[in-house]
């Protein structure tokens, strides 16, 4: 009896271990996906200064998830875990390192930085989506919700507050100091990672691939409130790609703002996006998460219509402030509404599913964005990107998903 005891306090001190090290694991790649995000588009602007530069790297950042995400749910669950997020992050950690060191012998030959850029975003999404199965391997069953729910605050908060973590990228003399940064952070992941006890990682009965997927793709077509938001957000996030990268062009190309700077006035949208994450839970009480997830359309695009009103700093940084509110009611609404909506079962092959029908059309529009750029300059994007929301915001009232509570 006193042998069991000591075995089972010695299981839950292994999984008390192996999850901390896989939240914090979690927490560092995804503040360093965060500067990279930012930091590798405004490295293509330094090096060509040419907006079709900037968004041709978000492209090919973007186009991992929309090739390979439907089919890595299935993937990970065919292999050791492990192992798999061990590689992942040892694999990014290389590019980035890479990449800093092209950018400082100052190589010109863009299609290795686009390269690079598409790499990066296939091995984060692999680790991403192995992350879920291994919380399921390490934490116990009576646990998962408790789990799953530190996950889930800590991706929407390193979400939300994005801009203001990569705008400390920007106080560096030199821009690609913030590679680095998230390179290191990827090597201490690498450790953390390494000491995680899984006993029971192994290969569950194999069925046949497209059987696994087409049960997750028959799950979500019958889940008509998964499908309605997932619409949605198609549209939605090609607006909200290129407004994240025009501003960026805005700033610099034309308010003129240096690196620091710029550094301080991206923080007020990781500061909407605190005040927001703290009204999100009283006013889905009040408007119920449906009712919430429309009104960030609504906000988002008051947003862009502010960033079009004129060439000043202060306006430039209310606009800033009011997306990150719109932003985090965003992420937050519908980060809820697929928790809610999706059996555990299926959580692997519902994520890698709308993962990349999220992001169907998001490098069309990124890659347009960069010729519209160039053409008629930042602020017919943002009255344009505004407009866009409106359109669908009023289309939005007219379904069933506008009065779910």
């Amino acid at each position: 009896m006193q042998a069991q005891i000591i075995s089972r306090n010695k299981t839950v001190r292994m999984e008390n271990k192996s999850f901390s090290m896989l939240l914090l694991s979690s927490l560092l790649l995804t503040i360093g996906n965060k500067v990279y995000e930012i930091v590798l588009p405004l490295v293509m602007y330094d090096m060509t200064h040419s907006p079709v530069a900037m968004t041709s790297m978000r492209t090919a950042e973007l186009l991992p998830n929309f090739i390979f995400g439907i089919f890595v749910g299935v993937l990970v669950d065919r292999v050791n875990k492990k192992k798999w997020v061990l590689w992942m992050t040892a694999t990014q950690a290389i590019l980035l390192f890479t990449m800093g060191f092209l950018f400082r012998s100052q190589n010109e030959w863009m299609f290795i930085y686009y390269m690079i850029g598409f790499l990066l975003m296939t091995f984060n999404y692999g680790y991403f989506n192995a992350q879920i199965s291994l919380t399921k391997l390490i934490v116990p069953s009576e646990k998962l919700t408790s789990a799953n729910a530190k996950f889930s605050l800590m991706e929407t908060l390193v979400s939300i507050m994005g801009p203001a973590l990569s705008g400390l990228a920007f106080l560096f003399a030199d821009i690609s100091n913030g590679i680095f940064i998230s390179a290191f952070a990827y090597l201490i992941c690498i450790v953390l990672l390494w000491q995680m006890e899984i006993n029971h990682d192994m290969k569950r009965k194999q069925e046949n691939f497209w059987r696994e997927l087409s049960e997750g793709w028959a799950a979500f077509k019958t889940n008509t409130t998964l499908y309605t938001m997932t619409l949605f957000i198609i549209f939605i996030n090609c607006s909200m790609i290129v407004v994240s990268t025009t501003v960026i062009f805005y700033a610099k190309d034309v308010l003129h703002l240096s690196s620091s700077l710029l550094a301080i006035v991206l923080s007020m949208s990781g500061a909407g996006g605190g005040l927001g994450s703290l009204l999100a839970s009283r006013l889905r009480q009040k408007t119920g998460i449906g009712g919430l997830f429309g009104v960030s359309f609504l906000l988002s695009s008051l947003s862009y219509l502010i960033f079009s009103a004129g060439q000043s700093l202060y306006v430039f940084t209310l606009g800033l402030f009011l997306n990150g509110i719109s932003l985090s009611f965003y992420i937050i609404t519908s980060y809820t509404i697929r928790h809610e909506q999706t059996s555990p079962h299926l959580m692997g092959r519902i994520g890698g599913i709308t993962g990349t029908l999220f992001r169907t059309a998001m490098p069309l529009a990124m890659y347009f964005a960069g010729f519209a750029l160039l053409w008629f300059g930042p602020i017919p994007i943002f009255i344009g990107s505004a407009i866009w929301n409106i359109v669908f915001f009023l289309i939005y009232l007219r379904t069933p998903l506008w009065k779910l509570r």
